[in-house]
């Protein structure tokens, strides 16, 4: 009995009345946002690229031998000044000095040969000659001595004169163009072989070609190198202008003479002022066999180069377009 009323005083879980305290929920009052408001001005627009490049020389040029070999001397150390034609190193040219000696032997022997047979033809050729004019006296002696009437002796003597002068001329004639073909075929070929042993042996020397610093050099005695490999720079240092790459596109909005702001990164305070000299070639008029891809900016006042060393990093800002009085919001 006691626990029959225990589950008496239970709810019934089949009562699903719901609380009279409980009503519908309310829908929230929707917020007002406030717009922002900005204020319209009149001013500068600048349209402008910033750019890092590095200080080099407006003038340099590679150095490299036109042929191959190893090195036997080097005259010159890297930072020594030159002036065009200096001889900077050499290879090893013993052979090519003997190909130069047996060639100028054997135009020296050629060139004798051919004296010596000029010699001969101008003896012969004065020979000649002297029989002309002996011919041509025997002929007028013989015609004055014969008068208007010769007789038949004297005709014949007279006839067979004019036939021995005509064959002294004809001797003669014969001697002025005779020269043997072969002897200056000869001289000419020798002198060919000289040319070409003498160029030989020049490519074995390295000069700077032009005056300048020696930049950069890579080689000492005893280095084997290639022709035409690049072994080291030589610049004029006292002319130096920035040089900077960029991308096609920003170079389709650039033009040679577009005013530039140069800085130094490791002083970004001072400015310098300069221009861009020359753009690459299909946007400017930079060489099209040149394959230097960079711009180049030279100063706007060239003693401003003083403050800059070959080499240095600098900040360049490029100038694309300026409008003035323009309607525009902030950003």
């Amino acid at each position: 009995m006691a626990f029959g009323g225990l589950f008496a005083c239970l709810p019934d879980p089949r009562d699903r009345r719901s609380d009279p305290g409980e009503g519908p929920t309310p829908i929230p009052t929707p917020v007002a946002v406030s717009k922002p408001t900005y204020a319209v001005a009149r001013g500068i627009v600048v349209y402008e690229q910033v750019l890092n490049g590095r200080i080099v020389p407006v003038i340099d040029a590679g150095l490299s031998f036109k042929t191959g070999g190893i090195v036997e001397d080097v005259h010159v150390e890297q930072g020594a000044s030159v002036r065009a034609g200096d001889l900077i190193a050499t290879l090893q040219r013993a052979a090519y000095e003997e190909d130069l000696l047996f060639a100028q032997s054997e135009l020296e022997i050629a060139e004798n040969r051919l004296a010596s047979m000029e010699s001969r033809i101008a003896i012969d050729r004065k020979r000649a000659g002297l029989q002309v004019a002996v011919a041509e006296l025997d002929l007028d002696f013989a015609r004055s001595r014969a008068g208007s009437s010769p007789t038949p002796e004297q005709s014949y003597e007279i006839s067979r004169l004019e036939i021995q002068l005509e064959l002294a001329k004809l001797e003669l004639d014969e001697l002025n163009t005779t020269i043997d073909s072969s002897l200056r075929t000869a001289v000419d070929a020798a002198k060919l072989r000289v040319a070409e042993a003498e160029m030989a042996l020049e490519k074995t020397s390295l000069v700077s070609p032009i005056d300048g610093m020696i930049l950069l050099l890579r080689i000492s005695p005893g280095s084997v190198v290639e022709a035409f490999e690049p072994l080291g720079t030589v610049a004029a240092v006292d002319q130096l202008e920035v040089s900077a790459l960029t991308g096609a596109s920003t170079m389709e909005e650039m033009e040679e003479g577009m005013p530039v702001t140069i800085r130094l990164a490791s002083r970004p305070s001072d400015e310098i002022q300069g221009e861009i000299r020359r753009l690459p070639f299909p946007f400017g008029t930079g060489d099209r066999a040149d394959d230097d891809a960079s711009f180049r900016i030279r100063y706007e006042d060239p003693v401003d180069a003083q403050y800059f060393d070959i080499g240095d990093r600098v900040i360049v800002r490029i100038l694309i377009a300026e409008r003035s009085d323009v309607l525009f919001l902030p950003p």
